[in-house]
């Protein structure tokens, strides 16, 4: 709403979504917060020494562990301009990105052009902070968070009328299924075709009644974004033309593939001497 641009790392601007406020109406949180027991706690202090030792142990191999893996779910991406090269190094992203696609028939290559202009594929992007005085850095402009850059009140609607009532701005399955799901409802709502990604796009940064309105004609920079993520969807689209097949193969198929690979190399060797 104050006309941000959004969050690209590469091109280094920064920028969020904007969405048209969502009712918060029906949703409802399923955190709750547990106490510690007095008891499991007096039951600790009797544990022999040894056996506190090995939990202190388990306990810090155990933290070593989730900080290993959480570091390579969110290292940064050898390749993000290649949607082939992504759906190589994380084969789940293709999954999350094709079930989103059969889901609300709206295409990957479209929705990934989306996630990259937003926040190049970071799992915590946010809004860079505003400054006060210049210097001391102040409050973000804006909840939006995660792959979509998605407000914290769109999200809910999201998680209400969608059913993915657990999901997650920093999960990609969730953040495609997000995407998709808004870039239908602007098919829906304003009649936008699916390949018209520029279109869909400010719809998706404006909210559907700011684009209605031309609200995005009086931003020269979002303009520019919309112009890359169009042609990001279309350059997108013709890598996963050459790729998408390799992605759709059983395990056992790409065993028989790779085998294959290899008795031509032989078979061309023997030839060759």
């Amino acid at each position: 709403m104050n006309g941000k641009q959004p969050i690209n790392g590469k091109r280094n601007r920064a920028g969020l979504l904007r969405f048209s406020p969502a009712g918060r109406q029906g949703v409802r949180s399923d955190m709750r917060k547990t106490s510690a027991s007095a008891g499991s706690s007096r039951r600790s202090d009797s544990l022999p020494i040894s056996s506190l030792a090995l939990s202190c142990r388990l306990r810090d191999a155990c933290c070593g562990a989730l900080i290993v893996l959480g570091g390579c779910n969110s290292s940064p991406l050898a390749n993000p301009g290649d949607v082939c090269s992504i759906f190589t190094e994380r084969t789940s992203w293709y999954r999350a990105a094709k079930a989103a696609e059969e889901r609300w028939q709206t295409p990957i290559a479209l929705n990934m052009a989306i996630i990259y202009q937003e926040s190049s594929f970071r799992s915590r992007a946010r809004p860079a902070r505003e400054r006060s005085l210049w210097v001391f850095p102040g409050a973000r402009p804006s909840s939006a968070f995660g792959y979509a850059q998605a407000l914290e009140s769109t999200w809910q609607e999201y998680q209400l009328r969608s059913g993915n009532d657990s999901a997650s701005r920093s999960d990609f399955a969730d953040a495609v299924d997000f995407v998709a799901w808004y870039n239908a409802n602007s098919r829906r709502i304003s009649g936008i075709e699916a390949t018209d990604a520029r279109s869909l796009y400010f719809a998706y940064h404006e909210g559907n009644d700011g684009f209605q309105r031309g609200r995005h004609l009086r931003k020269r920079w979002l303009i520019q974004a919309a112009d890359q993520v169009q042609q990001n969807s279309e350059k997108f689209d013709r890598q996963l033309d050459g790729c998408w097949a390799e992605f759709e193969k059983s395990w056992f198929e790409k065993l028989l593939s790779s085998a294959g690979g290899q008795i031509d190399w032989k078979a061309a060797t023997r030839s060759v001497s």
